[in-house]
């Protein structure tokens, strides 16, 4: 009997048990049946797939909800921001808007935890702002950046004696301001009432302004093929000559070497041209401040780079005139060993020239170019029961500068003619080296003298 009713109370018990356990299930919140819409609060509610994100579904659920939350407060521009002023004159307005964003986003702070909810593979999060808390801590830190860019702005304008961190402090007002851009960011500095991005703008383009680069060197006139050794650049701030200021060139055609990345203690900075290598009668570079380095001491923010970059500093572009050697050339034909009274080389290669701009001259005294041309021929094979008659042409051309230096040379061997006698194989002969001269040695010279 005691046996039996041990036995009932256990049923019974384990009855219960299942049914407490089947009927505890976690009532869906009304948070996650409807979105919340709150006076008071932002709201953001973030949900990951646990299945699809087994080891940080919780991250990626806080992550997802606090971009939502994010997303409910629009970043609006001020008409007295430092935005319109840059956009007028640079057009990027996406770029803008959406890096003010970012920043906002960055400094997003005060948001907490309401609750969270599992449902199968489903995690849940639910935060929420205060919106009189978050509009305080913004205007906290609103007037401390402004308190520390102004700080920033009046070493930009009192450090007259070093403009290296002038610049760099006009960089630093603004990147301090860089999440708050999209304001009229209104105060006072120096006795006025200003909107401080836009007033920083104003005073570095006024700095940026008195910077002035010229070209020292007087007009520049090169031969193709030849070398510039010495450009010199100046620099200057308010018509004085300034030292260890970053210069940049850059060219289409032209390849620059610069003997230094800054002016020098006399303020100059110079460059040259190892080798002109194209044809073009007037080949440019531009010369301009090159304050890369400098923006990047002031800031790391890809945007604020950017922005400074934009404000363009004085540029000047440096013509340089070049000209095509005059060549005079001279030929020496010799048929089976004996000089004879012809031109035809001669007239191949100064055709050849003119062709690619060079300038052929008749008259030594105005060559600066000197080429030899020297021809041989002598009989090979003759099959005379085939009637075919062999000859052999040795070629040999050199070309020097005034200063007897050999800038080109080329000898071919054994350029062949075949004919039914002598005399008309070596006009055949002839007829290939003039060919020769004018389709592959006159331009290699050229390519040469000029690239190489």
């Amino acid at each position: 009997m005691n046996r039996i009713f041990f036995l009932i109370t256990v049923l019974v018990f384990t009855s219960c048990q299942s049914s407490k356990q089947t009927t505890e299930v976690s009532p869906i919140p009304d948070w996650v049946k409807e979105y919340p819409i709150s006076n008071t609060h932002y709201v953001g509610i973030g949900i990951a797939d646990k299945s699809s994100h087994p080891q940080d579904y919780i991250k990626i659920a806080q992550q997802n909800a606090l971009q939502n939350l994010m997303s409910q407060i629009k970043v609006t521009i001020s008409s007295q921001s430092v935005f319109l002023q840059m956009d007028r004159d640079y057009g990027y307005e996406e770029d803008f808007k959406s890096n003010i964003q970012v920043k906002a986003d960055d400094i997003l702070e005060g948001y907490e935890l309401v609750s969270t909810f599992n449902q199968n593979n489903e995690y849940w999060v639910y935060y929420r702002l205060n919106k009189s808390t978050y509009f305080e801590k913004r205007e906290a830190r609103i007037s401390e950046a402004i308190e520390e860019s102004k700080y920033h702005l009046s070493k930009a304008i009192l450090l007259e004696s070093n403009l290296k961190d002038r610049y760099v402090n006009f960089v630093k007002a603004l990147s301090v301001l860089e999440p708050y851009l999209g304001e009229p960011l209104n105060t006072k500095f120096d006795r006025e009432n200003v909107y401080l991005g836009s007033e920083i703008i104003a005073r570095f383009r006024s700095y940026i302004d008195d910077f002035q680069v010229y070209c020292l060197t007087k007009k520049i006139n090169a031969m193709v093929g030849s070398s510039v050794k010495t450009i010199d650049l100046a620099v200057e701030y308010k018509k004085t000559r300034q030292a260890n200021i970053p210069l940049i060139t850059v060219s289409k055609y032209l390849e620059l070497k610069n003997y230094q990345s800054i002016s020098n203690q006399n303020g100059v900075f110079t460059t040259s041209i190892p080798k002109i290598k194209s044809t073009e009668s007037v080949q440019n570079f531009e010369a301009g401040i090159d304050f890369k380095d400098w923006i990047e001491e002031g800031t790391k923010s890809p945007f604020i780079q950017k922005l400074f970059k934009s404000v363009k500093t004085h540029q000047i572009i440096v013509p340089v005139y070049v000209y095509t050697p005059t060549v005079f050339v001279k030929s020496t034909e010799k048929h089976f060993g004996k000089e004879k009274n012809s031109s035809n080389l001669r007239f191949a290669a100064e055709s050849a020239l003119s062709k690619l701009d060079f300038t052929p001259v008749s008259n030594m005294q105005d060559a600066q170019l000197i080429m030899t041309i020297n021809a041989d021929s002598e009989k090979g094979k003759a099959t005379n029961n085939q009637k075919m008659f062999t000859v052999y042409v040795d070629l040999n051309i050199q070309v020097k500068d005034l200063q007897e230096r050999i800038v080109y040379s080329k000898s071919v061997h054994k350029i062949k003619g075949i004919q039914l006698d002598f005399d008309q194989a070596n006009s055949k002969a002839y007829q290939q080296v003039a060919n020769q001269i004018t389709d592959q040695i006159i331009p290699d010279f050229v390519n040469r003298f000029i690239i190489e």
